[in-house]
């Protein structure tokens, strides 16, 4: 019984993450969420009391899926810049890939204020800028690329491509349109790394 009624609560979230992807919080209808997840909709109000209750749910998933790609990023002893670039392209394949972070992105847009409690982004900024700092240590940064300012950077240009990836739907690596996150990547760190060398994204590739 309480395996059963395990499935049933995550086949309800993955419906809701589905739900809030394509339409946003005010357009995702329960009904829908409910029948996406081949439930009744007592099955959904027993687990789930409200949409809100729901959103929260998704993104909570979501900041669960960010959690191991940003440790297998974080416990290497590479270069601390070509494991950034690593962890940055893993960010926005992951946003391709699953609807649940998609999802729970948007909800940080337009969903209940208490949804996005614990924000996706307290998962992966901290260890951008902890790269960051070892990437500066290790004289892999420009002398005038301080951590803060690059952090500030990156930042960006994740959660920018999330936005555009949520605008646009999930689409298949190097659909057209869409520049591969490495591509960027490779433009990014010749501009940043102190030793001027082109093409690290593309060493780190996954």
């Amino acid at each position: 019984m309480q395996q059963r009624a395990a499935r049933t609560q995550e086949a309800l979230i993955h419906a809701a993450a589905e739900e809030f992807d394509r339409r946003g919080y005010e357009g995702a209808s329960l009904a829908r969420i409910s029948k996406g997840a081949q439930a009744s909709m007592g099955a959904l109000t027993f687990h789930f009391r409200t949409k809100a209750d729901l959103a929260r749910a998704v993104c909570a998933e979501g900041r669960k899926a960010l959690a191991p790609v940003v440790r297998g990023f974080t416990g290497g002893t590479g270069s601390p810049l070509e494991t950034l670039a690593g962890l940055t392209a893993a960010l926005v394949r992951l946003m391709e890939r699953d609807v649940v972070v998609r999802a729970a992105v948007r909800l940080e847009r337009d969903g209940p204020r208490e949804a996005a409690e614990g924000e996706l982004a307290g998962e992966w900024v901290p260890a951008l800028r902890m790269l960051l700092e070892r990437a500066a240590e290790a004289g892999e940064l420009r002398p005038d690329a301080p951590p803060v300012t690059v952090a500030a950077l990156l930042t960006w240009l994740v959660e920018g491509s999330w936005v555009e990836i949520g605008r646009a739907g999930a689409r298949p690596p190097g659909a057209p349109g869409r520049a591969a996150p490495e591509d960027v990547w490779d433009l990014v760190l010749y501009g940043l790394s102190g030793t001027g060398r082109p093409g690290l994204a593309g060493e780190t590739r996954r």
